[in-house]
């Protein structure tokens, strides 16, 4: 073993005579000794025997001999640097003037290793788009997104204070962005847990210390896709509503368009594009009906024009359209002048007419038969009255058919909803109606077919099974053979675990009863719970098929598949990262190669590939 000794001469007194025994001198050293930083150890001046000096030897028990041990201020300090953790004798003797030890101290020295933390460094938390506030909102700063750069900060504890540098590695599905400053940036495809190394060396390269930790990415790329989507078409809608407010229509409804591709499912916006789209087609048959009327003007068909003019106006007024009309009226023969009133009253409520305006028709109908009498009016107006009455009927049949519906009574609200279509033909509630009598006629089925169940289950006695059967048949359609079984069995009592089959269970039920279902749905999506929201579209879909409803539970499907593949996937690379550290490189690269079947990770490629370079 290696040994180096320092021997410095300190004369503080002349001796009379050598003195052959002395008391030890203490070794001092502030602190702990950490490996790679320079370690200092004294002796104090009164302690060190007269006229004698003081000699050092450093000797590592089993590691390596510490770097640049050197002595200072004139041989009280001994100075040196250790290259690794094992423990350091140090020894200080005094020799008087003829060379002989009169006394010695040591002292163990256990070097440390510098404690590494590393930690996530959020400059600015991650925002999502709140659609019911219309407005962004930070995020948890532990909220971190696959596949963004993520800076990771590493700490020395206790500080040093020499020049050093940093090494990083990270498991194979995490790609290091940059890795020789104590501050890096991470990045990860998917969700899961990036495992970071870290290595500090100081100037010299000696090892100062190692740390690692686990650095959880939880949110995935498609829940700020889906943000962003949101907050664009609420933008887009914004800027439709600037557009439509300064009259440009054309584009207003382009970008009206956009936003709803972007979020279907934003009832505001969906809303607010219907009503947008009624009013352009107004405002493009109003256009149309203008220049048919500038085409009947240069052919000098004044009645003609003045008719398209004032049809426009009552479609979708404009700023010109009096002073256009006023035009024409005044190429209008003077002697025609009552006549042509008169058609212009009965013009404009015939517009309104055309429009189902009814009210506002016959406003214009009876000022029409105050200037002129005309027995077409006169019975345009007997006919506008009948049928605004049997409007009324049929709304108010249809609306109590509804409420009947809602509350479960399929039969009178068939009643009257047939009513309704009597009053006022209308071919979706005529659909409608035949939806029901379709759900009537399969719950009647269902519950006779459950009926039949329950007597089969009590011949045999299993009584049990029979009332569940018969209180399931009530459920799909009231009948009064079930009605009479039940009360047969009224002593006999269901397990309370018993969960009794509804409408729904079979697939047998109403639009509404859908609606309702999917509502539920929207609330356990909303807040998260992504699988129980998927069972209850299935089950919607099932009593109301669409073409939307189905393309929005495969949607919630494939965010189903891709969590769980990920996941597995995941789990896989961990395993495999456990194997690669412990040195079972084969093992672990079968593994990584597996995780890609189940989800494909473009880290891990990129390492397999240069796995295979290698």
């Amino acid at each position: 073993m290696h040994i180096k000794i320092f021997r410095a001469f300190i004369f503080l007194a002349l001796l009379s005579h050598v003195s052959v025994a002395f008391a030890a001198s203490p070794i001092i050293m502030n602190g702990d000794a950490h490996v790679g930083e320079q370690a200092v150890l004294s002796v104090e001046a009164s302690q060190i025997p007269a006229g004698s000096s003081v000699e050092w030897s450093v000797s590592p028990t089993t590691g390596k001999t510490p770097d640049r041990i050197s002595l200072r201020s004139g041989g009280f300090e001994c100075a040196f640097t250790p290259l690794d953790t094992q423990p350091i004798k140090v020894v200080a003797s005094f020799i008087d003037r003829a060379g002989n030890v009169i006394s010695s101290s040591e002292k163990l020295i256990n070097p440390k290793e510098f404690e590494i933390n590393i930690a996530v460094v959020v400059d600015k938390p991650l925002t999502l788009w709140d659609a019911s506030k219309r407005s962004n909102y930070a995020l948890n700063p532990d909220a971190l997104m696959a596949t963004a750069p993520i800076k990771i900060r590493a700490v020395l504890v206790p500080e040093f204070n020499g020049a050093h540098s940093f090494t990083w590695e990270a498991d194979g599905a995490t790609a290091l962005m940059s890795a020789d400053a104590n501050e890096i940036f991470i990045r990860r495809g998917s969700v899961g847990e990036s495992e970071i190394y870290v290595t500090a060396f100081n100037s010299s390269g000696i090892k100062l210390g190692s740390g690692e930790s686990v650095i959880n990415i939880n949110m995935p790329v498609s829940t700020f896709e889906e943000s962003a989507n949101n907050r664009e078409a609420w933008q887009n809608w914004q800027k439709a509503q600037e557009l439509w407010e300064s009259k440009n229509y054309a584009e207003a409804v382009e970008f009206a368009n956009k936003s709803i591709v972007l979020s279907p499912r934003d009832g505001e916006i969906a809303e607010g594009i219907r009503a947008m789209a009624t009013n352009y087609g107004r405002y493009m048959k109003a256009q149309k009906l203008r220049e048919d009327a500038e085409k009947y003007d240069a052919e000098k068909k004044f009645e003609e024009a003045l008719r398209n003019l004032r049809a426009a106006n009552v479609v979708w007024p404009l700023d010109d359209a009096t002073k256009k009309i006023k035009a024409i009226e005044e190429k209008l023969n003077e002697q025609r002048l009552l006549q042509q009133e008169a058609n212009w009253l009965r013009d404009t409520a015939s517009a309104y007419d055309n429009e189902n305006m009814y009210e506002e028709a016959l406003e214009f109908y009876a000022k029409s038969m105050a200037v002129m009498s005309s027995d077409a009016v006169a019975d345009r107006i007997d006919k506008i009255q009948k049928r605004l009455e049997l409007i009324a009927d049929a709304d108010r049949y249809a609306s109590e058919g509804n409420t009947y519906e809602r509350e479960g009574k399929l039969d009178d609200a068939l009643t009257h909803y047939t009513a309704s279509v009597m009053s006022n033909p209308d071919a979706t509630l005529r659909q409608h109606i035949e939806e029901l009598q379709s759900v009537i006629s399969r719950r009647e089925r269902q519950a006779n077919a459950l009926y039949r169940e329950g007597q089969d289950l009590q011949r045999r006695n299993r009584l049990k099974e029979a009332l569940a059967r018969y209180q399931e048949s009530m459920n799909l359609w009231e009948n009064d053979n079930a009605k009479q079984r039940i009360q047969q069995l009224r002593n006999v009592r269901l397990d309370p675990d018993v969960k009794l089959r509804g409408p729904e269970d079979f697939g047998i039920g109403t639009k509404i009863e859908a609606q309702k279902i999917i509502k539920s749905a929207d609330g356990l999506y909303t807040e998260g719970k992504i699988d129980e929201a998927l069972e209850l579209y299935r089950r919607a879909l099932k009593i109301s098929p669409s073409n939307e409803l189905q393309k929005w539970a495969a949607h919630i499907f494939d965010i189903v598949k891709e969590r769980d593949t990920s996941a597995a996937a995941n789990k896989q690379i961990k395993e495999a990262n456990a194997l690669y550290r412990a040195g079972k490189i084969k093992e672990a690269l079968d593994l990584y190669r597996q995780s890609l079947t189940t989800h494909k990770n473009a880290e891990i490629e990129e390492f397999l590939k240069k796995q295979v370079q290698n």
